[in-house]
């Protein structure tokens, strides 16, 4: 009886080496993984959901620049005030987030910001927005995304409105509730920032609905830094310098004083520069998906 058993076996083996090879799956192979196999820690961040959306910045003139007599911690780089004229565009509601650039990076293959790690970030950093980011990875992302960086011009506008105020919510200083920035007697330190997530500080919103363009993050823009370039009276959807040697960055960050982080703030870095302080948002000529118009 064993004999004959045994003698089955061998006739099962011989016969099921010799089935099609579509006849059995394999259920080991690298190329189809059991379905109870988890997710890695960045493929289950990048599937959170993330706030997004867009918002309409209508055509018209507004008043970019400072005037001295309004605003004493005004720069000579932001003078003069001046009236510009832009066409309709569309900027980010909110600051690009770690899961937004997340996306990003497992998508393209780009390099993992500084802070980082091979998690690549606890969940609760996840809607911070993201840091350490150059000029040309900001660049690449809004691309990316179907979308650019915006102009200096059209971020002034998207913070303030047209009529000039100080800060996106108004002349009033900016206090605890409306923004992320460094006050008397806060003690902040650079071991991970004191990021707020992007969708914070409702009670700060520009006068279009986008939130945190002071504070938070400063964030790059796409023109080079020409701390004259007011006077040369372009008026029309100004893009900026030709060439130079600094990008723009604007609305101060979570470590900079409120002056650092009003409205007509202008600051410049090399492009190649990553900072714990600068993230970014995108912008975009048309609606866009996700366009939220105000």
């Amino acid at each position: 009886m064993a004999k004959t058993i045994y003698g089955c076996v061998i006739v099962l083996v011989l016969w099921w080496g010799f089935l099609p090879s579509g006849a059995s799956a394999n259920h080991e192979s690298s190329n189809q993984p059991p379905v109870w196999t988890p997710l890695d820690e960045a493929e289950r961040l990048a599937i959170m959901t993330v706030p997004g959306g867009m918002v309409l910045v209508p055509a018209g003139p507004f008043l970019m620049g400072s005037d001295p007599r309004k605003d004493r911690a005004a720069g000579p780089q932001e003078f003069p005030q001046h009236e510009v004229y832009l066409d309709t565009f569309m900027i980010d509601r909110y600051e690009v987030s770690n899961v937004d650039y997340l996306v990003f990076v497992l998508g393209t293959g780009a390099e993992w910001p500084q802070f980082w790690r091979e998690s690549p970030f606890p969940e609760k950093m996840a809607l911070h927005p993201v840091i350490n980011v150059s000029w040309y990875d900001a660049e690449a992302y809004c691309r990316w995304a179907g979308k650019r960086l915006p102009t200096e011009a059209e971020w002034e506008k998207a913070a303030r409105g047209e009529n000039g105020p100080l800060f996106p919510w108004g002349d009033e200083p900016a206090g605890w509730l409306k923004s992320n920035i460094a006050h008397a007697g806060s003690k902040r330190g650079v071991t991970y920032p004191p990021l707020a997530n992007v969708y914070r500080y409702d009670k700060g919103i520009s006068p279009y609905g986008a939130y945190q363009m002071a504070g938070n993050v400063s964030e790059w823009v796409s023109d080079w830094f020409d701390p004259q370039y007011y006077q040369r009276g372009v008026n029309l959807n100004p893009t900026g310098p030709e060439m130079g040697e600094l990008k723009v960055f604007r609305g101060g960050s979570w470590h900079e004083d409120p002056e650092v982080a009003r409205s007509a703030g202008r600051n410049g870095g090399l492009p190649e520069r990553k900072s714990y302080l600068t993230g970014f948002r995108c912008a975009s000529d048309d609606g866009g998906v996700g366009a939220v118009k105000n």
